[in-house]
């Protein structure tokens, strides 16, 4: 008899932890989120309400046009910024987010112009890749330009690429509703980009569209990506976009 109730309490003992194994399944793996034939699609739950997109309200970031410096290239706008001084968490050397090395895309609106650029290069031991937008306007018929606010990010020759491709668009798209301090068409638009490392990110279609541009470029042997909307066509939040995208082998 107390052997049949040792293996039974081990029976169930053994049913138990299958089935916590399972509920854990259930709570850490979203469903809506599978591979098939090499391409990841990522689908938000029907049951997530409150999913619309909420407008930027860029009137809280924007100075005021009499406290503008403007000046005659985005290149000076940024040069004498304090684009440096707001970024001192870089730990970089002195006023060297505030030059622009290479520009790798300029986005032209009506208003601001929005510049993606390169500080340093790779022969230096960090680089900035700088994301600044500068407010524009004609004087005397030559178009003048003020910095507004930028978004720098910075790299190193040693630094390990640790997220998934498909990581760092759902993290792109989510942080996509504060970014639009960075949107040249502001408000009539809605600009959405992300960084990339694998070439499969010409593949994306975020709610159905394929990018407008991805922008290439190297950055210490290795061939990096920028892609972007200039008008995502969607009224819901970022962190609730469906995107799908190839990945790598």
């Amino acid at each position: 008899m107390k052997k049949f109730l040792k293996i039974l309490l081990i029976i169930v003992g053994i049913v138990f932890l299958i089935f916590a194994a399972l509920i854990c399944i259930g709570l850490f793996v979203d469903y809506d989120d599978h591979i098939e034939n090499g391409r990841y699609t990522y689908v938000p739950e029907d049951d997530n309400k409150d999913n619309a997109y909420v407008e930027f309200n860029l009137s809280d970031y924007d100075k005021k046009d009499s406290e503008l410096i403007y000046y005659s290239s985005v290149e000076e706008a940024i040069l004498n910024s304090p684009l440096n001084a707001e970024n001192e968490e870089f730990s970089v050397p002195e006023d060297f987010l505030n030059h622009v090395d290479e520009i790798l895309h300029i986005w032209n609106g009506k208003q601001y112009d929005t510049i993606f650029y390169r500080a340093g290069n790779d022969n230096d031991d960090i680089q900035g890749l700088v994301m600044a937008r500068c407010k524009k306007q004609i004087q005397n018929g030559h178009t003048q330009y003020a910095f507004i606010n930028a978004t720098p990010v910075t790299t190193k020759r040693d630094r390990i690429l640790l997220d998934d491709i498909t990581e760092l668009i759902h993290s792109s798209l989510k942080l996509s509703d504060f970014q639009q301090d960075l949107n040249p068409d502001y408000p009539s638009k809605r600009f959405v980009y992300g960084y990339a490392h694998d070439k499969e990110i010409y593949s994306l279609e975020v709610e159905g569209q394929k990018p407008d541009g991805i922008i290439e470029y190297e950055e210490y042997g290795r061939t990096m990506y920028m892609w972007y909307y200039n008008d995502l066509k969607s009224n819901k939040r970022g962190d609730c976009l469906s995107y799908s995208v190839d990945v790598p082998e």
